[in-house]
């Protein structure tokens, strides 16, 4: 997952509300709409999962202050019932079970994971921020059916974006900095899907024929404002923000960006659609 920093993420719980009305304003869909959206499911035809845990964790390179709170506050603004346990690590996941949580999220740097206890079913971070980010682009753009889209990225966040953009009927087109991670995503999606993907293999060229694009690279101010059009549509995922910011501006009322909130929804819903699979 991204490593993110306290200044990213310390005002995200203030502003949720500001943020559910800003992604309605620019794709005619909240918060919920949009993570469901992302597994196929309705935001009502979901079942009430029950308690959830978001457990600190101190391993690693160290502890994000807040994280866990943030975590918790936008699963309760979905309308979950959500607790940080009082201590971190084993002890603060005993005490999850203790208090006999359904679900338990929980995060080091390497992953950000959130777990069913009763069914083991597994969300990654990483894997529903890439099908979130396509999913509100999907919304953003009016749909991608057989529209081309610029995936910035062949790493996890990317790889799984490309993969949701053929699950809405668009055509993949990829631009990693390694092209062998670009080729492997073009094999891969061949081999479990069937189908071919476009490799880009200049910056100015794909962004030039591309009007749909997620950036999902770590790289910081990427996009210029020459790269960017009158009808360019742009999801970006995680930080730092891929566009210079001189050239947000141009794109900022058809610009889908957090740091955290559409990824934890996902993996939300991608939970409760797979404990509770349609009729």
């Amino acid at each position: 997952m991204t490593r993110l920093q306290v200044s990213d993420i310390e005002l995200i719980l203030e502003q949720m509300n500001v943020y559910d009305r800003e992604l309605l304003a620019k794709t005619g869909y909240r918060l919920s709409h949009i993570a469901a959206h992302a597994v196929g499911r309705s935001w009502t035809d979901v079942p009430d999962p029950g308690l959830i845990a978001v457990v600190p964790m101190t391993c690693g390179l160290g502890v994000i202050s807040g994280f866990a709170e943030t975590v918790a506050g936008i699963l309760r603004f979905l309308g979950m019932n959500t607790f940080v346990p009082v201590s971190p690590d084993v002890k603060g996941f005993a005490e999850a079970l203790e208090r006999q949580a359904e679900i338990i999220f929980m995060a080091d740097e390497e992953r950000f994971i959130g777990v069913h206890l009763k069914t083991g079913q597994i969300s990654d971070n990483s894997v529903a921020t890439g099908r979130g980010f396509a999913a509100a682009l999907d919304c953003l753009t009016g749909g991608l059916r057989e529209r081309d889209v610029l995936i910035l990225g062949a790493g996890p966040v990317g790889r799984a974006a490309a993969f949701a953009v053929l699950d809405f009927g668009g055509n993949v087109h990829v631009l990693d900095k390694d092209l062998t991670v670009s080729e492997k995503l073009a094999h891969e999606m061949l081999c479990q899907r069937g189908c071919s993907i476009g490799i880009e293999k200049g910056l100015d060229s794909a962004l030039g024929k591309h009007r749909a694009i997620v950036v999902a690279c770590p790289e910081g101010g990427l996009l210029r404002p020459d790269h960017l059009h009158t009808d360019t549509c742009i999801a970006a995922p995680g930080v730092p923000l891929g566009i210079q910011p001189h050239a947000i501006k141009k794109v900022e009322q058809r610009l889908i960006h957090d740091p955290l909130q559409l990824g934890v929804a996902t993996m939300l819903y991608e939970i409760l659609a797979k404990i509770s699979p349609p009729a």
